[in-house]
């Protein structure tokens, strides 16, 4: 957030704070088949991941988006028949049907490949569970169970809530052994208030979710069999009514963040400008921009004005006629989203500072 405008929003902090209530997540806010939510990704945070209480307000504004992805929830007939077995059979495995699938995250051990993994989900009024996988193990297509199933989070979420969910699963490698994984999730209900992100702001519950996992396997030919503890990773959370996931989750292992994503849609944000078709706008690259940003226009002499998330105009740019590629230093510019548009104009093109 640019600090020459942290003033301004001040007084709209202030009553956000007064105006917050708490809330109460259930599976009307959890995915469903169909649903697509997507996401951007950061590289890493300085904030005080300790930091939450009631009331409270968390400020992630600054940010930076460096990648982007979805989360499409299918439908379980949709996923390989062969993995379906164990997550569609009522009648066998009633504590197992799933609702729907994630595409989940492939991964090597020892000589052991695990790849082209699906995910599992079950929601009901008890909450929302993890059931298990199916994977190709080796080459080979199997459907691997948790057992018990893992409860990411018990309905209703509120907060002051704790829960514990023990799961496991085991997998027999063909010609290999067994490897398998056992663990235990520790969730707390340590705050609620309001999130501030990049380009959005929610009323929130924050969940701390700490994963205590083990590895192990078993060498049929050698009959030798080991156990590998993994550091302890935490996943914080922030939940917000009808958003389906967090819209910001910080994981660390070993205390260190290692994975952020969350909740980025600028083209909703509202900027006091209208939108136009980007031909009539200025280009811009690199995007996002370090410390110098390059401005491509028509070769017209105008002038150029830099808008904050706000609204607000924050610089005004010359553009002498005949230039094509005006290079203007951003440096000062706070690491945020921003807009160029032609001065007194209603075209924008939106470009992030990353400093």
């Amino acid at each position: 957030m640019n600090n020459a405008l942290r003033p301004l929003f001040v007084p709209a902090l202030l009553t956000a704070g007064v105006a917050s209530a708490q809330i109460v997540i259930g599976p009307a806010d959890m995915l469903e088949a169909g649903d697509t939510v997507r996401y951007a990704t950061a590289g890493t945070t300085d904030a005080d991941l300790g930091a939450t209480g009631p009331a409270f307000t968390w400020d992630f504004s600054a940010l930076v988006p460096m990648g982007e992805g979805a989360d499409t929830a299918v439908t379980v007939g949709s996923t390989p028949f062969l993995y379906q077995f164990y997550f569609n059979n009522p009648f066998l495995y009633p504590e197992h049907v799933a609702d729907f699938a994630l595409r989940g995250q492939a991964f090597d051990f020892q000589t052991i490949s695990i790849q082209d993994v699906y995910d599992y989900y079950r929601t009901d009024n008890d909450g929302f569970r993890n059931v298990g996988f199916g994977a190709n193990i080796n080459g080979i297509p199997a459907s691997v169970q948790r057992e018990p199933v893992d409860v990411v989070y018990p309905f209703p979420l509120a907060y002051g809530g704790q829960s514990t969910s023990y799961s496991e699963y085991h997998i027999t490698v063909p010609g290999l052994g067994h490897f398998g994984q056992e663990q235990t999730r520790d969730n707390e209900v340590d705050g609620w208030g309001t999130l501030y992100l990049p380009a959005d702001t929610f009323e929130v519950l924050r969940v701390a979710s700490r994963l205590q996992r083990t590895d192990t396997i078993h060498v049929d030919q050698f009959g030798v069999g080991f156990s590998v503890p993994e550091p302890e990773s935490v996943e914080y959370k922030w939940l917000a009514q009808g958003k389906d996931e967090p819209v910001l989750q910080v994981t660390t292992i070993g205390g260190a963040p290692a994975f952020i994503r969350f909740y980025y849609m600028p083209d909703d944000v509202p900027t006091g400008i209208a939108d136009a078709p980007p031909a009539t706008a200025p280009g811009i690259w690199p995007n996002p921009a370090g410390t110098t940003l390059h401005l491509l226009t028509d070769g017209k002499a105008g002038t150029l004005e830099v808008v904050g998330m706000d609204g607000r105009v924050v610089r005004t740019v010359a553009i002498a006629a005949g230039v094509r590629d005006h290079v203007e230093d951003v440096s000062a510019l706070a690491p945020g989203t921003y807009a160029v548009r032609r001065a007194g104009g209603t075209a924008v093109e939106r470009f992030v500072i990353a400093h």
